[in-house]
C-alpha cells in the first residue's frame, strides 16, 4: 500500500482526525507495516500485547471469541489491539483472524503518547466500549 493510501486511511479514523499534518506525518513515520494472509492471526487472545496496537490499512479481519464465535468483522480504518495495550493486564482479549489479505500499520503505545495525550484517552474510551460489547 502506498504512503498516500495509508495517509487517507489514517486520517479517516476518528482517533487521528484532529492531528495536524506534522503530527500525522510523525505518527505514520513511527508506525510499522505488517502484511497478513487469510487464516493468519494478527493478535491471539491471551498473548502479551507488548504495548502495540494497530490500524487496519487494508483487508478484513474477524474478531473471534474464545469459543470460536465471530463477534464482528473489522476493515480498513479500524483500530485493533487497543484493549490489550491500555489494560492493566496487558494481554489480548480476543483473537483477530485475517479473512482476506490484510495490511496493518502498527505502533507502540509510547509513539501514540508522544504524539498526543488526548489520543490515549480516546484509546481507553474505545477499549472500554469494546470490552463491554464483547462481554455482552
Amino acid at each position: 500500500m502506498d504512503l498516500d493510501a495509508i495517509r487517507t486511511v489514517v486520517k479517516g479514523n476518528a482517533l487521528f482526525e484532529n492531528l495536524d499534518q506534522t503530527e500525522l506525518e510523525a505518527l505514520i513515520g513511527k508506525g510499522g507495516t505488517r502484511m497478513f494472509s487469510p487464516g493468519d492471526a494478527i493478535y491471539q487472545k491471551g498473548e502479551v500485547s507488548s504495548g502495540t496496537m494497530a490500524l487496519i490499512a487494508s483487508g478484513k479481519v474477524q474478531v473471534v471469541a474464545e469459543n470460536g464465535y465471530v463477534v464482528r468483522e473489522l476493515g480498513p480504518g479500524e483500530i485493533v489491539g487497543e484493549v490489550g495495550t491500555v489494560s492493566l493486564q496487558g494481554k489480548r482479549t480476543v483473537t483477530l483472524t485475517v479473512i482476506e489479505p490484510t495490511e496493518i500499520l502498527e505502533w507502540h503505545i509510547k509513539d501514540i503518547e508522544g504524539t498526543s495525550p488526548e489520543l490515549i484517552k480516546w484509546l481507553k474510551d474505545l477499549a472500554w466500549k469494546r470490552l463491554k460489547y464483547y462481554s455482552e
